[in-house]
């Protein structure tokens, strides 16, 4: 089961994201969401990147690439 927190915002800025995303997201918490859940991702897809080089630079060192 997910649980929420609550998070309090300016409501001017969260005027200003629902008029700017209304036809996108059907409200704000789904806009959020979706931008942290992006957040999230992209740094996990860093810190992998980093882990490859990390990896290929140690093999190089080694002399297998």
């Amino acid at each position: 089961m997910t649980q929420y927190r609550t998070v309090r915002l300016p409501e001017d800025l969260c005027a200003e994201a629902e008029k700017w995303m209304s036809a996108r997201f059907d409200s704000l918490e789904a806009l959020l969401s979706f931008l942290l859940s992006e957040i999230v991702r992209d740094d996990v897809r860093k810190l992998d990147q980093a882990e490859e080089q990390m990896v290929q630079d140690r093999l190089r060192d080694l002399g297998y690439i």
